[in-house]
């Protein structure tokens, strides 16, 4: 029964997903694979459960299958977890991907010694003659790995907003919370199932709540937006250690993409740009949607020369999607950085970094017009 609650919970909360969001990005996958993880998890238990001292032709097999999947699953679900709250605090997917190679660790040395177990090791759980299971030592590997996953994940969510660019508001004790429990709980009481419906009941909790901060997030662009770009500098201006630089760029052309192809395609513009700016910005950064076309990334506790490096890296990644010829339209922007010195304020900030983008603005439409491209998209 607490799995096929499981089942139909993650099943309800993929499709208010699916039909509640504009685009799909990097993120969104990511937390839609714990869901199909946690589903899947909890129909391989139950399989294993109602296979479980039965002897017919392949039950054997299968009750090893279903529950070398429930291992897999349980750790699986801890690392997307960690990946998730990465990519959701930071909005980088340099980061996530660079971080990810530490993350993978623990989940790598469970999937290694639940393929031994296929073998007859016994190393995680052992079945019987009778086609009994029964979970041994090394199946405190997979407890210990989880609780590696949850303490990190907080510790990514407290450490952010040391980091002077992030605030900390993400909802990480909602997850973390009630599958502490479910794996406590499941630890000490040798055949109760727990973990999988109160997985589904957490990824509920942090929906609900994401739904509730989604006033600092842009849908279109899976971006932050300008309401957490103020409040990031409010706390800046609180706790100035550390130097901050902004690069705000304005998309050129953009009301030609619009006029010329439509606001739909304009749309996916939006969305596209979002996705590059992920993959562009260094460990340090972070992309906000400003307004329209106006976009702005911080960088915090860099100097110039990284700036300079993440302006090149944005403007590399802009021409390879050019080049890929995937969409009917191209992407190219001005972009002007400053420095938010000591005595400024948010407004000063914004005036310094625009009055920088616009001169690169103004080069661009003289150096389009003198090539005779003026209205071209």
């Amino acid at each position: 029964m607490a799995n096929g609650l499981t089942v139909l919970m993650m099943w309800f909360l993929l499709f208010c997903r699916r039909k509640n969001r504009e685009s799909l990005h990097v993120g969104d996958k990511i937390y839609d694979g714990i869901a199909i993880v946690n589903l899947v998890g909890a129909l391989s238990e139950t399989i294993a459960f109602l296979v479980d001292g039965k002897q017919f032709t392949g039950s054997r097999q299968i009750n090893y299958i279903s529950n070398s999947i429930c291992f897999i699953g349980t750790v699986s679900m801890g690392m997307l977890w960690c990946m998730y709250v990465e990519l959701r605090i930071y909005r980088n997917y340099k980061r996530m991907v660079q971080k990810a190679g530490v993350e993978i660790f623990p989940w790598l040395v469970e999937v290694i010694m639940v393929l031994c177990n296929l073998f007859g090791t016994g190393i995680m759980f052992k079945i019987s003659g009778e086609n009994v299971y029964q979970r041994t030592a090394g199946a405190l590997v997979g407890y210990i790995s989880l609780v590696i996953y949850f303490a990190y994940s907080i510790y990514l969510v407290y450490h952010s907003k040391k980091q002077g660019v992030n605030l900390n508001f993400f909802p990480v004790i909602y997850f973390v919370g009630p599958c502490f429990a479910g794996v406590v709980i499941q630890f000490l009481f040798y055949g109760i199932t727990s973990s999988w419906v109160l997985v589904a009941v957490a990824l509920i909790f942090v929906q609900m709540q994401s739904y509730a901060e989604s006033l600092y997030m842009d849908e279109l662009s899976g971006l932050y937006n300008r309401r957490y770009f103020n409040a990031v500098l409010a706390e800046k201006k609180i706790a100035s250690q550390k130097s901050l630089y902004g690069i705000m760029m304005d998309v050129n052309d953009f009301k030609c993409i619009n006029d010329n192809l439509g606001h739909s395609t304009g749309d996916k513009a939006i969305c596209t740009l979002g996705n590059i700016l992920i993959r562009s910005i260094p460990d340090a950064g972070m992309a906000i949607r400003y307004a329209g076309d106006e976009f702005i990334v911080l960088l915090s506790g860099v100097d110039t020369e990284r700036v300079l490096a993440t302006m090149e890296e944005i403007n590399h990644n802009l021409s390879r999607f050019n080049e890929s010829g995937i969409e009917p339209f191209h992407l190219s922007v001005s972009m002007g950085y400053t420095e938010f010195g000591t005595e400024d304020d948010a407004e000063t900030f914004l005036m310094h970094m625009d009055e920088k983008m616009y001169e690169e603005k103004r080069k661009y439409h003289m150096r389009k017009k003198s090539a005779g491209l003026e209205n071209k998209v």
